[in-house]
């Protein structure tokens, strides 16, 4: 069983963590927390395709790069916010239906292949598009147009309390109705078919809110580092947020937010060695060994059976 999602309790913890974090950290250390919130969001988006709906993505770089080319094309021509926040939110919307769409017809390892060469096909037009995405050089957004323009810390109080309430959202979405239908397509799709539901409806309406928090996690990315490059869109991004969220934990929400910090941390870390790709895989290696359903599974605690109760074997907290 995956680790269950966090109590309210902890989730009042951890806000408050966030809340001292800019007050400890140096200007530097504020924009690379502010950076591993936007990828924390990110590997959350991924998640409830992959962790609640059991649908293998592999392109899911696409609804996180093109919102934020889209934001700051129109932001570096029209020069105006609410123009620029529409246009990322009309592309991410389309992109979802259209992708979702060709993807769940095909199913199975079509969905893998599909998105995929939706991620493929994106990047290879953004380097070809040179003079609506700047191709290889990329778009660089202004300072006084991006969170360079404010105080480190009140650009990461925006990002974190976006952050909070996307989380939020989909924990919300999880946790109703529609989220034990998610499971439930996940566990026996047939049998949910059975039942009269529209499995493709629901399926793509997933798709849509997880492409939606993807695109508010690119818009934030394109504010905080100002410049776009075709990576962002392109099948090695995608494959990362795979890993994140495997390695924080399925379907647990707040395990893919902790997989993100500690890929990115360890990459990093690692990347002054000569050795870093074969250091980086042997630390995943290890860390799968030790935690095989995620890292979030590490922090999962067990309570003793009640004393009038001595034939209950102790179970874990849910």
């Amino acid at each position: 069983m995956n680790a269950p999602v966090l109590s309210g309790r902890v989730l009042a913890l951890l806000a408050l963590v966030l809340l001292a974090v800019p007050l400890f950290l140096s200007r530097f250390g504020v924009y690379i927390a502010t950076e591993l919130l936007i990828w924390g969001l990110f590997a959350v988006s991924l998640d409830l395709l992959l962790g609640y709906t059991g649908l293998p993505s592999f392109g899911h770089a696409v609804f996180f790069g093109v919102p934020a080319y889209a934001f700051s094309i129109v932001l570096l021509r029209q020069d105006s916010f609410a123009l620029a926040i529409a246009a990322a939110l009309l592309a991410v919307v389309l992109l979802a239906v259209l992708v979702g769409y060709f993807a769940l017809r095909t199913g199975g390892t079509g969905y893998i292949i599909v998105t995929l060469l939706a991620s493929f096909a994106f990047f290879t037009f953004v380097l070809a598009a040179t003079g609506l995405t700047g191709g290889e050089d990329g778009l660089l957004l202004p300072r006084n147009r991006s969170f360079a323009a404010l105080p480190p810390k009140l650009g990461y109080a925006i990002v974190a309390a976006v952050a909070v309430a996307c989380y939020l959202g989909a924990r919300a979405l999880v946790r109703s109705n529609f989220g034990l239908l998610l499971l439930a397509i996940k566990s026996n799709e047939r049998r949910v078919e059975a039942l009269g539901y529209d499995v493709n409806a629901v399926k793509l309406l997933v798709t849509l809110a997880s492409a939606l928090i993807a695109g508010i996690a690119g818009v934030l990315y394109a504010l905080l580092v100002r410049t776009l490059s075709a990576d962002l869109v392109g099948p090695a991004l995608s494959n990362e947020v795979v890993i994140w969220v495997l390695l924080g934990g399925l379907q647990t929400l707040f395990g893919p937010v902790l997989g993100a910090a500690l890929f990115m941390s360890l990459k990093q870390i690692l990347s002054t060695s000569t050795w870093y790709p074969l250091l980086l895989g042997l630390s995943f290696v290890a860390m799968v060994l030790w935690a095989p359903r995620g890292v979030v599974s590490l922090f999962r605690f067990r309570r003793r059976a009640p004393a009038f109760q001595p034939s209950s074997p102790s179970g874990s907290l849910q």
